[in-house]
């Protein structure tokens, strides 16, 4: 069984390293990495260096669809793609390459959460479960067939890092049964069902806002949604300010306020407040909310943006 992996995101890390340990991998495909820092030096991301450490062929097209690179995995003769986190959809001719298809192994419960940013919106919403599916590509984003889905449960105070890792965990396990059912012939496939669609577009900037006269839920769940990276975005005293953790308080005050007590710092929302558990200020690491309240001296009444 020889395997093309395609990713690039941190989501893929745990996923590859069990496919390399499981099978054979004859290269991963990255995103082009793009100049970054003063220098505008390029790096490959976290999962092209882990494999050029373990002697595997990294490779970095501006486009996989291009007929030159389609014919460059074709005289590799694989039997499997797979993907994980990507971030370029991959084309007719390309999916055609490897003998046996094109996994696809996405951390939604497919058809809903179809898209880029499936356990940011997830959390959004408010749901309490998710998880993965296992899918045959084809030319539709998150459309094809399923080979195998499992239901993963949100803790109640989860953020999108830790929600993340333990999809990918799953996701690595998932992966090998289905490749090995694959290769012993004995699995089916079932069409997904098109009346439970549901999306899952790209965060916008906008959307990372926090917008205090929302619901104490909503607020708390985006909150968790956008943790550790990038994080909830406000300001205070006319400086950005990003929240990585809150939970909701009991205490009923203004939208924004700010109400100082001996143990914790509330802020207030359109229907009651939050609790400031991490907060991360303009060009500051991440601190406590107990922290924030001491080292900025925030007084009662102050007003978050």
């Amino acid at each position: 069984m020889k395997i093309i992996f395609f990713g690039s995101g941190r989501f893929s890390l745990p996923i590859v390293k069990k496919l390399h340990t499981c099978f054979s991998l004859l290269s991963i495909v990255v995103t082009k990495p793009k100049p970054r820092g003063r220098g505008l030096h390029s790096s490959w991301p976290e999962i092209g260096q882990w494999a050029e450490d373990q002697g595997i062929d990294v490779l970095a097209p501006e486009d996989p669809n291009e007929r030159s690179f389609i014919d460059e995995l074709s005289k590799l003769k694989p039997s499997l793609f797979v993907l994980s986190s990507y971030g370029h959809i991959l084309g007719r001719d390309l999916l055609d390459v490897p003998s046996m298809g094109s996994l696809n192994i996405h951390p939604s419960l497919l058809p809903k959460y179809r898209g880029a940013a499936p356990i940011q919106r997830s959390i959004m919403a408010g749901e309490e479960q998710t998880g993965i599916t296992i899918f045959f590509m084809d030319e539709k984003i998150d459309h094809g067939e399923m080979i195998l889905q499992q239901i993963l449960d949100i803790e109640p105070a989860e953020n999108y890092g830790s929600l993340r890792d333990r999809l990918s965990e799953l996701g690595a396990d998932l992966i090998v049964k289905t490749i090995e059912s694959i290769r012993s012939g004995a699995y089916e496939t079932v069409p997904q069902n098109d009346r439970e669609i549901s999306y899952a577009p790209k965060i916008k900037k906008k959307e990372m806002t926090i917008n205090w006269h929302g619901s104490t839920k909503g607020i708390v769940n985006l909150i968790r949604a956008l943790s550790p990276k990038p994080g909830a975005e406000t300001t205070f005293r006319e400086r950005k300010v990003k929240i990585i953790g809150a939970v909701p308080g009991k205490q009923v005050f203004e939208p924004g306020k700010v109400h100082v007590d001996k143990k914790n710092l509330f802020i207030g929302t359109g229907d009651g407040s939050i609790i400031l558990e991490q907060v991360k200020p303009q060009d500051r690491r991440v601190i406590s909310g107990v922290d924030f309240k001491n080292g900025f001296r925030v007084k009662e009444g102050e007003v978050f943006g």
